[in-house]
């Protein structure tokens, strides 16, 4: 009896931590070192991909603490200012929880395009941000490269993070 709690209390704790746990690992992903060439300074933001997958998925088990700790440990790894990843991540949650109901249950198309505008969205203004801060017009080239970045890796991702999905966190009421 004893046993089977503590194996459902464990199954329980890892279904709850997964969408942040992988989540945490993309971010980290982005920081690799991994020598790209030309790329080698311009990174899609895989937190944001994830934030929008599991936004979307799996908003039970992602909540706005998940993309708080993202956004914090994102802002002490990166050389940005610091709160400006979060700002992001909080715009994006923002944005899913009020466009969330016209996504859900939608085709991958309309999904990916969903993520295509509301990326477009978080990267203008969070480079808004980031000008205002320093205090002159940052260049937006490498913006726009992260952002195709990140636009067109996000069907791989997405499919890893619902392969995951339908691996581990399957709802017993199905």
């Amino acid at each position: 009896m004893i046993e089977d709690n503590w194996q459902d209390n464990a199954a329980s704790l890892f279904e709850r931590l997964l969408p942040i746990g992988t989540a945490v690992i993309l971010m980290l992903l982005t920081y690799a070192p991994i020598y790209l060439g030309v790329f080698n300074n311009v990174r899609a933001d895989l937190g944001l991909v994830a934030v929008y997958f599991w936004m979307l998925n799996r908003s039970d088990l992602f909540d706005l603490k998940s993309v708080v700790f993202m956004g914090l440990l994102d802002g002490t790894l990166s050389s940005s200012a610091f709160g400006l990843t979060l700002f992001s991540y909080l715009l994006m949650y923002v944005l899913m929880i009020n466009l969330r109901k016209f996504l859900n249950g939608r085709s991958f198309v309309v999904v990916w395009y969903g993520f295509i505008a509301l990326s477009l969205v978080v990267y203008l203004l969070k480079w808004m941000i980031a000008t205002v801060y320093y205090g002159q017009f940052l260049p937006m080239t490498s913006l726009m490269f992260s952002y195709f970045q990140c636009a067109a890796i996000y069907p791989l991702i997405s499919m890893l993070l619902a392969w995951i999905q339908n691996i581990f966190l399957q709802d017993d009421e199905l």
